[in-house]
């Protein structure tokens, strides 16, 4: 019966994922307000930018658990089941646990979105777990974002770049208000954010009497399962965070335990080789494509690589042309594929785009609707010394992974 409840009330929640998104904080308020306000009991640490949420979330919540601590982590979008979503010391929620919490908030639904919801059960599931600590990863923006009605013990805002312009504003110093908005009265705030996004958030910071304090640089670190040279930028996020914790509260963790946290650290889809001949990014925006192209262009050098060979979705909802622009140096082949959300761009649309701005004429390209069959006819035309690398959307991943 549970598989049944399960899948029935995942079909109701994704019903809710309305194709125009509700920023506010009207709504979850309520709902929140209805089931006794679990997450005004939660010690939490927000985290907010356009890249590397995922991973410093998780980064911060191995340290703290590696310490002893049980720490709750709600972020999203999943890869591939809703239970990554919300977890504790890295155990999903299970199927069961979903039918019970939804069940326990049903009542006091009325207009809540899909995220809203999730919220909320992932604020009562971290309490009635008493969890020491919880980890959120802001879904959209900042300061109309469902996660945002948290007081938390430390504010992070990881970079700013142009992102979700339809929502959050188009340039840098409007996208950096929304992050920004994440920020508390007297609550410290850590940023590896610059230029004009710094100065946007150090205005914010002041204005609240929040201390802002700069990502520091530390020693590289060898994680046993994160890969590229943008996970040591994370890594340095997340060690400053921790030790801005240490400096306002009373927690008890070492040098040794957080460093061994996080080298445990494991983040699916980011820079991960599935095979040898096979590598997934989730990168999904034209930053996250700046900072893929500087990986493969390590990675080429260091395993001889002759081809990278792409399979490729993308959402509508992102700058394409940019995107596709920016990798189009690397590529030898390209297949445009379509993963199964409803916002991923038709292929057709996606070769017009690439067509207009590709000057190496070289280039092959094809369309494959599956992106498994995609994947396997990109590992099936490349040679030995080629790579295949996956990538655009966080949903393709999830499929392909």
């Amino acid at each position: 019966m549970i598989g049944v409840d399960y899948k029935k009330i995942l079909n109701y929640l994704y019903s809710l994922e309305s194709s125009k998104i509700k920023l506010g904080l009207e709504n979850v308020k309520s709902l929140l307000n209805k089931i006794g306000n679990p997450e005004k009991q939660l010690k939490c640490i927000h985290v907010a930018g356009t890249n590397g949420k995922g991973s410093v979330c998780a980064m911060l919540s191995y340290a703290l658990k590696e310490a002893g601590y049980k720490v709750g982590l709600y972020t999203s979008p999943h890869l591939k089941k809703f239970n990554e979503r919300i977890r504790v010391n890295e155990h999903f929620i299970t199927d069961r646990e979903i039918v019970d919490y939804f069940l326990k908030i049903k009542p006091c639904i009325t207009d809540q979105s899909f995220f809203e919801i999730t919220t909320a059960m992932a604020f009562l599931y971290f309490r009635e777990k008493n969890v020491d600590f919880a980890v959120l990863e802001v879904g959209l923006g900042g300061r109309l974002d469902a996660t945002n009605v948290v007081v938390p013990l430390v504010s992070v805002i990881t970079n700013i770049d142009m992102e979700h312009t339809d929502l959050l504003g188009n340039t840098i110093e409007k996208i950096a208000f929304e992050k920004a908005g994440i920020i508390k009265n007297n609550v410290p705030v850590v940023t590896g954010a610059k230029g004009k996004a710094l100065k946007t958030i150090k205005k914010i910071a002041e204005e609240r009497n929040a201390l802002s304090y700069l990502t520091k640089k530390y020693p590289k670190i060898k994680f046993y399962h994160l890969n590229g040279q943008f996970q040591q930028e994370n890594k340095d996020i997340a060690l400053t965070t921790i030790d801005i914790l240490k400096k306002f509260y009373p927690i008890k963790i070492n040098q040794n335990q957080i460093i061994n946290g996080l080298k445990k650290t494991q983040w699916t889809g980011r820079l991960q080789f599935l095979s040898k001949k096979v590598l997934v990014d989730c990168a999904h925006n034209p930053s996250g494509f700046e900072v893929l192209k500087k990986e493969l262009n390590i990675i080429k050098k260091q395993r001889k690589i002759k081809n990278l060979v792409f399979v490729v979705g993308i959402q509508e909802t992102k700058d394409i042309e940019l995107m596709l622009q920016i990798i189009n140096p690397l590529i030898s082949t390209i297949i445009f594929t379509k993963s199964k959300n409803e916002k991923a761009t038709h292929p057709q649309k996606l070769l017009r785009i690439f067509d207009k701005i590709n000057t190496n004429k070289k280039i092959m390209t094809k369309i494959i609707f599956n992106p498994k069959n995609a994947l396997t006819y990109a590992k099936k035309i490349s040679g030995k010394k080629d790579l295949v690398v996956v990538t655009g959307s966080i949903y393709l991943v999830g499929e392909i992974g």
